[in-house]
């Protein structure tokens, strides 16, 4: 009885396709650049198969420096760095197969340059393990930014660098002078900022999408001071002279970027997207501390009002296998539903991201994929191609949802179970970006979506309110 008494209450409800509030174009970013650049041809042609069936926008991938440019100490003579004909042409090989294998499944590609550094173009003494990140060259990197340009003259979208704020990646963080501890990889990123985006230009892609940013969302305050990472707070501030940092007492020219990137992980990649973190770390739930450091930023016209912002790597580590720091498999899937449904409520976010098609295969890897690394699908699989998520609204729900897969506006029915089974109780229409909101008056114990797609239908993972 109480199932009629729904539909019929349902059936007068109000739809919202997409509310002025939301993101109406938000893309879906993906990155796995083992499976991608690192497990041959196979691996990746199975693995960019099933992205662009999952629904993929943008393919992300590091293009590491020092695994295109020639090896050594020194700079080989004659070396050109800004023609990709001087660079031994199998290095390109894995990106060239990257870029026109996503590309031709309809995905587009954002590159980002970003360590391992040459060794030539180190400013630094010491082994080749510490020159791999330390001190790169920013002319030398901006003409590697211009060969990286002039070979893949169909890509639009680059990231600059990866995780500036980790030692892992950019060296050193911090430095003592007079017995100060001194920010420095701040003005270290702002030279390769610089240099990227004049890279670019000189091979006529200055109109491009180019992020700025792609920060880690935690720092410490322990360990040593070359390698300890910088909250991404504090980091962003030094880079754009918001607080005293190396490099910030000359005049400060706009940075020309187009938008911000950044990696919202909660602590460990075992909290939920509604984690705010500490007072200098940036969630999804805490993203408010990034607007509030562009927007001084842009007061002071370092960079242009409004940023966009763009999530180019998230995930969740899972249980199994992470028996550490992994949340149970039914949880990453509904977390990652959760996160998606956050940034998309949030207009100024133009991106959402997953990071991992499988996990690592060692037990100190990521454990984020959607697949087990042998293969075997997670919860999360299905979750991830027909994302849900329920709200409260007053004495009903708001059922939101997303097809991912979608090239256009489809339709979607919305299931509802009030102990008696799962019913449809509405259908509606998509976004033409795939998005769907559905007001319904009452509340059922249980919800999921059922699309028809073209190779049959496929069910949404079982939501309840706020789970």
């Amino acid at each position: 009885m109480r199932r009629i008494v729904l539909a019929a209450a349902v059936a007068a409800s109000l739809v919202s396709a997409a509310p002025a509030v939301a993101s109406r174009t938000q893309l879906s970013v993906f990155e796995d650049d083992r499976l991608l650049v690192g497990s041959g041809d196979a691996a990746r042609e199975q693995a960019l198969d099933e992205m662009a069936a999952l629904g993929v926008d943008v393919v992300h991938t590091v293009v590491g420096w020092g695994r295109v440019a020639p090896p050594g100490r020194k700079r080989p003579k004659g070396f050109d760095g800004a023609d990709p004909a001087s660079y031994p042409q199998e290095r390109w090989a894995p990106y060239d197969a990257l870029v026109a294998g996503a590309q031709a499944r309809g995905m587009r590609v954002m590159l980002a340059p970003a360590a391992p550094i040459p060794e030539w173009a180190s400013g630094c003494r010491g082994s080749a393990k510490v020159k791999r990140t330390c001190r790169p060259n920013p002319t030398h990197f901006r003409r590697f930014v211009e060969a990286l340009a002039r070979r893949y003259p169909s890509v639009t979208m680059w990231a600059v660098w990866n995780e500036p704020n980790q030692g892992s990646w950019l060296s050193p963080q911090y430095e003592l002078r007079g017995g100060r501890k001194v920010a420095v990889s701040p003005d270290l990123y702002r030279g390769l900022v610089r240099g990227a985006l004049k890279g670019l230009k000189a091979a006529g892609h200055g109109r491009d999408e180019v992020l700025f940013g792609e920060t880690a969302p935690l720092g410490r305050t322990t360990g040593a001071l070359r390698i300890r990472p910088m909250p991404p707070k504090d980091f962003l501030e030094g880079v754009l002279c918001l607080r005293p940092a190396a490099g910030c007492d000359a005049p400060f020219p706009r940075l020309a970027v187009t938008a911000v990137g950044h990696h919202p992980y909660a602590r460990g990649g075992s909290r939920s997207p509604a984690a705010r973190g500490s007072a200098k770390e940036i969630t999804i739930a805490s993203v408010s501390r990034l607007k509030s450091i562009l927007g001084r930023a842009a007061k002071r016209g370092r960079v242009k009002r409004n940023l966009p912002i763009w999530y180019t790597e998230y995930g969740l580590q899972t249980n199994p296998p992470d028996t550490i720091f992994g949340v149970p498999l039914d949880r990453q899937a509904a977390w990652i539903n959760q996160a998606d449904w956050m940034a998309w409520r949030d207009p100024r976010v133009k991106a959402v991201a997953q990071y991992g098609l499988r996990d690592d295969s060692h037990s100190d890897g990521f454990q984020t994929g959607l697949r087990f690394a042998d293969g075997r699908a997670k919860p999360a699989l299905a979750a991830y191609k027909l994302p849900i998520w329920v709200s409260r609204r007053g004495s009903g729900v708001t059922v939101w949802g997303q097809v991912r897969p979608a090239t256009g506006t489809t339709d979607v029915e919305v299931q509802a179970d009030d102990g008696a089974g799962f019913t449809t109780v509405q259908t509606v229409t998509t976004t033409s970006a795939g998005f769907l909101s559905a007001k319904l008056p009452t509340r059922a114990r249980q919800y999921r979506l059922r699309w028809a797609g073209p190779g049959g239908a496929v069910l949404s993972r079982v939501a309840e309110v706020g789970r």
